[in-house]
């Protein structure tokens, strides 16, 4: 969607003698796949934007006219980078998770699972991250459009019919999960399952699955609980999943002022989601106990187990990016090394050959 401006004769037509000129107004399209239930997409609509507007009117330069486009009506999850690169939105919630040919680099935390639940603190490593491997912000460009936010989620768990405190007790499971969390099920006995968050409940409410690996913040406002009362908390770790994004030819043509404003409220509203989701995970899992599910930790040796059962998924990602000329092996090795500056341990050594 092109950006209209008013052009100057128009603008003045519209002024009254003796008032200002009034601000010049873009016109702004944001899809999402997901709907406003998703944190990352509620926090599009209830912070971003009025707060974008309530600084641009501080100036009275610019007004944005959003049209806000979500639960895919433009475009579902795995469309919206598309959508976005060819201007059918002008921003986008890009869940990149869906899109490991597009973005592999993006994807690192779900190949490196068993690591922390501290959201904010995996924020800060991927940016670090992000400022050392170039090749992560080239790829947004190819995919013309410019990463304004990264957007983490809570730590991941096992949300099943039947309880599961083992790793015995995975087996002939049929958990469903997205993008490339479907590694975390390999060589466990379970039956991996792809699907995305608005697919989950009926499917397990209609015997297709026998339960998921969601992240503690979904439990709650999909219903998942319902069909599927039993939540084991295992602790994936949390995750690197989506961006707010804008198209680059969009971003190009607005004005500085308009692109500094977007970039100071982009900064606040990864730091807030990263916040809303901790605390709404914890909300989540307290109000489906309370709504009748079973709540339990995985015990830690069948944790350890668990991670010691999967192949060496980093660097089986790593080596085949290496192929493609893609900085795979040298992204995983900064990403460990920052990680553990940080203080982050895992369950494994995810750089063991």
């Amino acid at each position: 969607m092109q950006i209209r401006h008013i052009t100057a004769a128009a603008a003045a037509a519209l002024v009254l003698s003796g008032a200002a000129a009034e601000a010049r107004t873009l016109n702004i399209t944001v899809v999402a796949g997901h709907p406003p239930i998703t944190i990352g997409v509620a926090q599009i609509r209830d912070y971003f934007i009025p707060e974008v507007d309530r600084r641009l009117a501080e100036t009275g330069d610019y007004r944005i006219n959003w049209v806000q486009a979500y639960g895919g009506s433009v475009a579902p999850p795995s469309g919206v980078l598309e959508a976005v690169r060819t201007g059918i939105g002008d921003m986008g919630y890009v869940p990149h998770l869906f899109e490991r040919d597009k973005l592999p680099l993006e994807q690192i935390t779900f190949l490196t699972p068993f690591g922390t639940d501290d959201l904010a603190l995996l924020m800060d490593v991927v940016e670090k991250l992000q400022d050392e491997v170039p090749e992560m912000e080239a790829a947004w460009t190819a995919a013309n459009q410019k990463l304004l936010a990264g957007v983490g989620i809570d730590t991941y768990h096992f949300v099943t019919k039947a309880p599961v405190n083992s790793v015995e007790d995975l087996r002939g499971l049929r958990l469903g999960t997205a993008g490339l969390g479907l590694n975390w099920l390999r060589d466990t006995g379970a039956i991996p399952v792809g699907a995305a968050l608005p697919d989950y409940y009926n499917s397990m409410a209609t015997g297709l699955m026998d339960g998921i690996v969601t992240f503690e913040s979904a439990v709650l406002p999909y219903k998942f609980h319902e069909v599927a009362p039993h939540i084991t908390r295992v602790n994936f770790g949390a995750m690197y999943s989506s961006g707010l994004t804008i198209n680059l030819d969009v971003w190009n043509r607005l004005p500085e002022d308009v692109q500094n404003v977007m970039l100071e409220v982009a900064s606040e509203y990864q730091s807030r989601t990263a916040q809303a989701y901790v605390d709404s995970g914890a909300r989540s899992l307290a109000a489906a106990e309370e709504a009748g599910a079973t709540v339990a930790d995985f015990p830690e040796e069948e944790r350890a187990k668990l991670a010691a059962m999967l192949p060496n998924i980093a660097r089986e990602w790593a080596a085949g990016l290496d192929q493609r000329g893609l900085p795979g092996t040298r992204a995983l090795e900064t990403y460990i090394r920052l990680s553990q500056e940080a203080g982050i341990t895992f369950a494994r050594d995810w750089l063991a050959e």
